[in-house]
């Protein structure tokens, strides 16, 4: 644990490795030679009155604001002073065509006020990423007003001062809290660090909701542990059991240290996971301690305790570590975190139950045989005493277990189940059919966190205009006219691509160079002599980040001159990730036809559009990765085909339903709910595999009567696991995050279904698949015995 670390890079972590966006990002990162870390933060400002940002107060307070942020803001870390020149390189120019639109700005000028370039002294100056909520005179492109504006901040810092680019931004928004600014504008500012730091806050604020869930679920299961005969009490047997997943926690959280994997958000869905399955193995060890002979040795009852209760929880685990180990292969970096962990975790927490736990029970068995209370434990117990309100819900429990299990085998019942699972299944299809991948940055934070209110109206303004950024690796040589046009073609495909603005909305060097050679070259053919004189001059000095050049090159007039460049074009109607699917995948396409440039299209939002496209193939795939590894385990501790189909069936249908039921919920697929639909898959095989191996292993009698042992057995531990799992959520309703929400929907859901499944639908089906042939008398006297046996364990099992 001393190693501990974690990650909440959003953007990356949920991308899966071989998505198009990482290599992007890659190329993009090279080719702006970030040898650190580069965060683009936008600040967005409105008037508070909804008006119009051309007004002249309103017009010089942005400017004012806007250079306020680049040279009032100061930070210090190790007695070094950081302000935004220091941070911004070589991103420090991005608002300075805006600027000089505020400035310059003349209402009987019309050419100062164009949308969406102006005129800046006979050069075109794009101000389209940074005024929103436009209105234009009627046909034409002159800018009446604007209700948004948006200043682009990039900061860059070495990785080890990542926290001066958060003070940084912090400080900025002190500055917008100014009464100078804030009482005319609202003023807000988003960044990935920001994000992280919302992520990271939200998970740190609901942690301490995990210790009430732990006490929670403490007091439930020590409530239950007590018996008909107070002295076979287990209260101090069932705390112990719950702390042990918390043991086996902790054990793992510091070996995915060693290992150098870092914590990210996504593993606290397989904390609540673990949890679960160790109390469920709580319950059915208790169980299985209760129903061995009291008479017994301690060696006789651990042994008949591990008979009984071995395999059922072996199932359940191995099944949940199989599925998890193959989901370890993922290429999303947080699914594969998420379910090393998770495997690892619940590997850990199975030998801790089956090592320490039946340690445990094995020295309550001697306090038992010595006659001590289970409370004090150094006190004589009244060999005499017994609880009535046991016993009352001990004879309630026979009662239900017995009605039940009549029921079942009757086939009016089966019919009525049959119907129901049809239209169970089709409400479930039909929240599955509205079920999209919908990942938003709001969705990360908290419900007080400024990101809310912010992302909305943030997303509102840029859906008018957003920029890509087009890397071209392998420009090749510009002096062939063939391939100077199909340079150009590559721009113009961008241009007409779906969702794209238009040539209107692009910045390309290699238009202004050639503006420039006509105006000042000898030759309007194109040269590279005149790159290093172009990029100097006063006018279009702010391109020179647009291209790497070499100088000595140019000179000579060689095509190594230009070895790589890009330009930016912009997009609009689209914002929402999975709305952008289409044009991303246009872009792409745009970059495999000229593959010999080398194209590259990357954008802030194609990360997450990678996600969206893949979110739910890693979801699907961990479904079909469940159910193989039910079948497999089930099918070597139960060999019976049938029962094996049963079983992988209810997982599937669980898991169906979960998605619907979710979706109709208003829960969308992205990183949170899958994380939580993770969780609940492996959660829903507890259920099945349960209740098919107790049914199994019960005596080959009547149906009615191996599903009344089978019941009897692992009936009330499965109730209890899922009511104390439900109980365990509850503190998370006193911070509704998201991730909260989602985590309580998900669990209420998989619970109810899990238990529809293992204790109505699955008794049904199993004891209708399976056959009995009453012709030997031995049956009978089998029958009289299991009773027999049973009524005697059970009164004192309780």
């Amino acid at each position: 644990m001393i190693k501990f670390e974690e990650s909440n890079n959003v953007r990356l972590e949920y991308s899966p490795l071989n998505a198009p966006s990482q290599q992007e990002y890659a190329v993009a990162k090279k080719f702006l030679k970030q040898n650190g870390t580069m965060d683009p933060c936008y600040v967005m400002s409105h008037a508070r009155d909804g008006g119009s940002l051309l007004r002249e107060e309103y017009r010089w307070l942005i400017y004012n604001l806007t250079k306020a942020l680049q040279t009032d803001v100061v930070v210090y870390k190790n007695g070094k002073e950081y302000g935004f020149r220091d941070l911004c390189e070589p991103y420090c120019e991005l608002n300075t065509a805006f600027l000089a639109f505020l400035k310059l700005y003349q209402p009987e000028i019309t050419d100062t006020y164009t949308y969406p370039s102006i005129d800046l002294f006979g050069t075109q100056a794009f101000i389209g990423n940074n005024v929103y909520g436009i209105k234009l005179q009627p046909n034409s492109d002159i800018l009446e007003s604007f209700t948004t504006a948006v200043m682009p901040f990039y900061l860059v810092a070495d990785w080890e001062d990542t926290d001066v680019m958060i003070e940084w931004m912090h400080k900025a928004i002190e500055v917008f809290e100014d009464p100078e600014y804030s009482t005319l504008l609202k003023t807000g500012i988003t960044g990935d660090n920001l994000v992280s730091y919302e992520v990271r806050r939200m998970g740190t604020e609901t942690a301490p909701l995990l210790f009430g869930s732990i006490a929670a679920m403490i007091v439930f299961v020590v409530a239950f542990s007590f018996r008909y005969n107070p002295a076979q009490s287990k209260p101090w047997e069932a705390f112990i059991g719950c702390i042990i997943p918390l043991l086996a926690l902790v054990a793992s959280l510091g070996l995915m240290s060693i290992l150098g994997m870092k914590f990210q958000s996504i593993v606290v869905a397989a904390l609540f996971l673990v949890l679960s399955v160790g109390i469920d193995d709580v319950f059915i060890i208790m169980r299985a301690w209760d129903r061995s002979d009291p008479t017994g040795t301690i060696v006789e009852r651990t042994a008949s305790t591990l008979e009984d209760a071995g395999p059922s929880i072996t199932i359940s685990s191995l099944t949940n570590i199989m599925s998890f180990a193959i989901g370890a292969f993922s290429d999303t970096p947080a699914v594969r975190t998420f379910c090393i962990f998770s495997a690892i975790a619940i590997a850990i927490c199975y030998f801790y139950q089956l090592i320490l736990f039946t340690a445990v029970m094995a020295i309550s068995g001697k306090r038992e045989q010595k006659g001590y209370q289970s409370l004090l434990c150094c006190f004589k117990a009244d060999p005499s005493a017994r609880s009535s309100l046991v016993k009352r819900c001990a004879e309630f429990h026979d009662h239900i277990v017995k009605a039940w299990s009549a029921a079942v085998t009757q086939w009016p019942v089966r019919i009525t189940l049959g119907i129901a699972m049809i239209g169970y299944f089709y409400i479930s299809w039909l929240g599955i059919s509205k079920m999209t991948s919908n990942i938003s940055i709001d969705k990360m934070a908290l419900p007080n966190s400024y990101l809310h209110d912010f992302q909305h109206t943030f997303e509102t303004a840029l859906r008018n205009m957003q920029p890509i950024s087009v890397f071209v690796l392998n420009p090749g040589d510009l002096r062939n006219p063939e391939r100077l046009q199909k340079a150009k073609d590559l721009v113009y495909d961008f241009e007409h691509a779906t969702n794209s603005y238009g040539s209107e909305s692009t910045f390309f060097w290699l238009t202004q160079y050639e503006e420039f050679l006509r105006f000042y070259a000898d030759t309007e053919e194109f040269t590279y002599a005149e790159i290093p004189t172009f990029f100097k001059s006063a006018t279009y000095f702010y391109l020179s980040s647009f291209v790497h050049y070499n100088e000595s090159a140019c000179v000579e007039n060689q095509p190594e001159c230009v070895t790589s460049f890009f330009f930016i074009t912009n997009f609009h109607e689209v914002i929402k990730y999975h709305e952008l699917v289409p044009a991303v995948k246009h872009w792409r396409k745009i970059a495999a036809k000229y593959s010999d440039f080398q194209v590259y299209p990357y954008s802030d939002h194609t990360p997450f559009v990678d996600q969206t496209m893949s979110i739910d193939h890693t979801v699907f795939g961990s479904v079909a990765a469940a159910l193989a590894c039910t079948a497999i385990i089930c099918f070597i501790f139960i060999p019976h085909v049938l029962s094996v189909i049963a079983a992988v069936f209810s997982v599937f249908s669980i898991s169906w339903g979960i998605f619907g039921l979710l979706a109709l919920w208003g829960v969308d697929l992205d990183p949170l709910s899958m994380a939580a639909l993770l969780m609940a898959i492996g959660f829903s095989v507890d259920f099945t595999a349960h209740i098919s191996f107790h049914y199994y292993k019960a005596p080959k009698i009547h149906p009615r009567k191996r599903m009344e042992s089978a019941l009897g057995i692992i009936g009330w531990p499965m109730t209890q696991v899922g009511i104390s799992t439900i109980v365990a959520l509850l503190p998370l309703l006193f911070k509704q995050s998201y991730l909260a929400l989602v985590f309580l929907k998900t669990i209420v859901v998989v619970v109810l279904l899990g238990m529809f499944h293992g204790l109505i639908l699955l008794p049904a089906v199993l004891t209708m698949i399976t056959s009995y042939t009453p012709s030997k008398s031995g049956d009978s006297s089998a029958e009289s015995s299991e009773r027999s046996s049973q009524s005697s364990q059970r009164k004192e099992s309780y």
